[in-house]
């Protein structure tokens, strides 16, 4: 794992709170949270276009 000088939520500079584990790497546990609900929605989105390219192709 890097040391990161920045909350590791893109749209977020604050300095991340430290300690280990994943939640070390975020400034706040909102932040967190926002950065998990925006990694679900992209999966979800991978999903469904993968869904839909198989609907297409009738398989």
């Amino acid at each position: 794992m890097t040391d990161r000088d920045e909350c590791r939520n893109l749209s977020c500079s604050n300095e991340p709170r430290g300690g280990g584990g994943f939640s070390g790497r975020f400034c706040s546990t909102p932040c967190e949270l926002k950065y998990e609900h925006v990694r679900a929605d992209a999966r979800q989105a991978e999903r469904d276009a993968r869904r839909q390219a198989r609907q297409e192709d009738g398989l």
